[in-house]
């Protein structure tokens, strides 16, 4: 006999499971709401660091190619490509480092950095006799011989001086990339080397295009931290 106003015991329990379950659904719902709404901050995020970054990327070579440019050459600032950006660059600086990397078989994954210099060395001397050594008052001799990579201007003029303006140029690419090598010195049978313990090492080759300019000592320093 069930009292009127009172629940039976089969119905609480009843009421009671239902209750359960529409709390299992509503926290099934809230944890999917929550891990979208962290999906998506995430994502957002992520999005928005990208745009910044690659901003700063855009105004870093924009003040890199406005230094480039200026005529100022006090300073200079350094590009920031990745490896696949180098295809699309047309002038000759960076399509020439492009090529010179792919000559050394440089992969892209190990390039670091690439660098080019273009530097000049000249010098004015004047030398006057205390003797005449030439007779004729209008002899004046102006004459430049050379090439592309040393030019010497030669003067002579009546009636005993003569100058000499020398002028050499060179022309570096550096090429600074990372590679594996043995720890220790490497075995001569090529299964053997396998085995043997290796590590990654910055190798910089320097690319010098002037015939009479030759590198005779060269040091760097990478500074870790």
């Amino acid at each position: 006999m069930q009292l009127q106003g009172f629940y039976s015991l089969q119905q609480i329990k009843f009421i009671y499971s239902n209750y359960i379950a529409m709390r299992k659904i509503l926290v099934s719902i809230i944890s999917v709401i929550m891990l979208a709404s962290i999906s998506c901050s995430m994502y957002y995020c992520n999005g928005y660091k990208k745009i910044s970054d690659e901003l700063a990327i855009a105004v870093n070579n924009n003040k890199a190619y406005s230094l480039e440019n200026s005529s100022l050459k006090k300073e200079n600032r350094v590009y920031k490509l990745t490896a696949e950006q180098l295809e699309y660059y047309s002038d000759s600086i960076t399509v020439e480092m492009d090529r010179i990397r792919k000559e050394l078989k440089i992969k892209d994954k190990d390039l670091q950095y690439l660098q080019y210099l273009l530097s000049t060395s000249e010098r004015i001397d004047t030398v006057t006799f205390q003797d005449t050594i030439f007779s004729e008052t209008t002899f004046h001799v102006d004459t430049l011989i050379g090439d592309k990579w040393y030019q010497l201007k030669l003067g002579m003029k009546f009636p005993n001086v003569i100058t000499v303006h020398p002028k050499f140029v060179s022309e570096k690419y550096i090429v600074t990339h990372s590679k594996k090598e043995t720890v220790n010195p490497p075995k001569k049978f090529f299964l053997f080397r396998w085995f043997q313990k290796k590590h990654r090492v910055v190798e910089v080759t320097i690319v010098e295009n002037s015939p009479y300019v030759n590198n005779k000592q060269q040091k760097f320093i990478e500074i870790i931290k």
